[in-house]
């Protein structure tokens, strides 16, 4: 995983004791002919518990991040990078891809999954 400049500036200082999570939503729709799906990064309370499913993820000092292991290698041959996007204090770290296609493939073949909330 790539983190842009500002996101290994901004995030240790965002953190604030919680674990940054990357996970997915996926779903078919439309009569189950198409998928549709979305990366999510969201931050977790430290004192709550990591699913097996996610492994950690090498991050910039001061951040804990977890990635849901299904990801790994679509993000990966995707070319995903962590950004900021936004202003102010609606800031938030987002991810882009250099691929969309392997996204997409992905999520046209993947389970249907919801975020845990």
């Amino acid at each position: 995983m790539i983190w842009s400049d500002e996101a290994r500036r901004e995030l240790p200082l965002r953190a604030s004791g919680r674990r940054l999570l990357l996970d997915y939503f996926a779903t078919r729709c439309c009569g189950r002919n198409v998928n549709v799906g979305d990366v999510d990064l969201r931050w977790a309370r430290s004192s709550d518990s990591i699913a097996e499913d996610f492994l950690p993820l090498p991050a910039p000092p001061g951040v804990d991040a977890y990635i849901q292991r299904d990801l790994v290698a679509v993000l990966e041959a995707a070319g995903a990078r962590i950004v900021m996007r936004g202003w102010s204090r609606l800031r938030r770290p987002s991810i882009e891809l250099a691929d969309g296609a392997a996204w997409l493939d992905f999520v046209g073949s993947c389970r249907t999954r919801s975020l845990p909330r």
